[in-house]
């Protein structure tokens, strides 16, 4: 496979290296081909993590879809409140200038990875240097794996100055790392003989967020907005490093259903299991959900039956979901020739809590950028508030937290502006032995402080466990 890859991209590099002569640009090479279907991809990425500067993975378990993505052929970031298009127009100028083979084109390759923060401004807090407000990565990598179906897909950038053998002998060695990691036994770190202890804080004082939670109530009681999320945060230290290879595959066994993501940087990663999608674009056909409206898990099958049945019923929390069902029917509507919003919500169950979820699905009008529709839909009232607006500017009097990626939107995109993002919640920032957790509530007319601060214990618990290798 390696030779065979290899001699396809010979005979681009050469073509590549004149048409940036001419057009006095960079110019992309990309190929691919059909390769061995790899143990697990987050196996392989967990090996190629040491060696390599940046990695991703998105993994849907549920559906057999999964990406992993290694080093960097275009970093490409933004920030303000344009960052969307900016960075689509970005990654748009970097597929004008592009030589690929026919197996490329007909894969949609190359494929664009990474995030964006919740808030479009630069981040002030330090544990988020590394993540700018935007960032998309051209990877050098990149497995797609589609149920018993994977491809490989390698890239690389020539200039005008480009020696064709240098540049085919990097992409073998790319190549035959990536064999290397793939070829290795085990996945599991080596048992350290030192016992793991933890310490855990909140980094805003519980009666303080509670005080938070009932200002935010007498806002809506005296109608200045109907909804705002206030998240909170807590800090996870340890005496030894986190392994997030480990701390994934607990995620992706407890939460089968949700997409598992990691985005490794030379200053930190940033990881988590959501169930929350935000949209997926195929051709002119779009899907998202919404999803809000929270209970308890149950500690049975019967009381589990219980609490979804009063969830439905609920008038607070079916009063939360309709008004994010609403705010993503407006936001999608201008840009859809059909709309369909499920009529009811259904419960979505999860390990450790239930949500309401509404399914919608539409077809557009005429070719959107998957980037102006993640523009649109972000941030949803799910995970900012409602209106948008008034609930942004109080977020930053109240929550007294820069959210850096967390609750921000992530995932991928194709050459044709097809893909799909994911809302960055369940989620944790790790950086060596200190990891950075954040989980927020709902807060409407009725809202209790305490009960909302039992729901973000509730969210809480996904990455703590994990963390914590419960």
């Amino acid at each position: 496979m390696i030779e065979a890859l290899l001699h396809r991209a010979g005979e681009q590099i050469a073509p590549a290296i004149a048409r940036a002569q001419e057009r006095k640009t960079p110019v992309l090479v990309t190929v691919s081909a059909a390769i061995a279907l790899p143990e697990d991809l987050l196996s392989l990425l967990q090996r190629a993590a040491s060696d390599t500067t940046h990695c991703f993975l998105w993994e849907r378990p549920a559906d057999g879809f999964a990406i992993a993505a290694l080093g960097v052929t275009a970093r490409l970031s933004a920030h303000g409140a344009g960052r969307f298009s900016e960075i689509a127009a970005a990654c748009d100028a970097v597929l004008r200038e592009t030589v690929t083979d026919a197996a490329s084109h007909s894969l949609g390759a190359p494929l664009f990875v990474g995030g964006f923060a919740f808030a479009p401004d630069p981040t002030q807090d330090e544990r988020w240097r590394g993540f700018p407000a935007g960032l998309m990565l051209l990877p050098r990598l990149l497995v797609v794996r589609r149920e018993q179906s994977t491809t490989l897909t390698a890239t690389c950038m020539v200039d005008a100055t480009s020696n064709g053998a240098e540049v085919l002998q990097r992409l073998a060695a790319d190549l035959r790392s990536m064999q290397r990691w793939g070829a290795c036994a085990g996945d599991e770190r080596a048992n350290d003989p030192i016992a793991a202890h933890y310490t855990a804080a909140p980094t805003l004082p519980l009666p303080v967020w509670k005080q938070a939670v009932a200002a935010t109530v007498d806002d809506i009681t005296h109608g200045r907005l109907d909804k705002l999320v206030l998240a909170r945060s807590c800090t996870v230290a340890s005496n030894r490093l986190f392994d997030c290879g480990r701390i994934l595959r607990h995620l992706r066994r407890a939460y089968p259903s949700c997409v598992l993501f990691w985005i490794g940087t030379p200053d930190g990663d940033f990881l988590g299991a959501t169930p929350e999608p935000l949209v997926r674009r195929c051709g002119r056909s779009i899907s998202t959900a919404a999803i809000a409206g929270s209970t308890a898990p149950g500690t049975s099958a019967a009381a589990a039956r219980a609490l979804a049945q009063a969830l439905e019923h609920n008038r607070k929390e079916r009063a939360e979901h309709t008004i994010v069902v609403r705010a993503i029917a407006e936001a999608l509507a201008p840009v859809c020739e059909q709309l369909d919003v499920a009529p009811a919500p259904q419960v979505l169950r999860l390990d450790n809590v239930q949500h309401l979820m509404t399914p919608i699905s539409g077809r557009l009008r005429d070719s959107q950028h998957i980037l102006n529709l993640v523009g649109r839909l972000h941030p949803s009232p799910a995970v900012a508030g409602h209106p948008r607006a008034a609930a942004l500017q109080l977020l930053r009097e109240r929550e007294a937290l820069d959210r850096g990626w967390y609750a921000g939107p992530i995932g991928w995109m194709d050459a044709n502006h097809d893909g799909e993002f994911a809302v960055a919640i369940r989620s944790a920032l790790v950086r060596g032995s200190e990891a950075s957790l954040y989980a927020g509530a709902g807060i409407v007319a009725g809202s209790d402080p305490e009960a909302e601060l039992d729901e973000t214990r509730l969210k809480l618990q996904p990455l703590l466990s994990a963390l914590l290798e419960l």
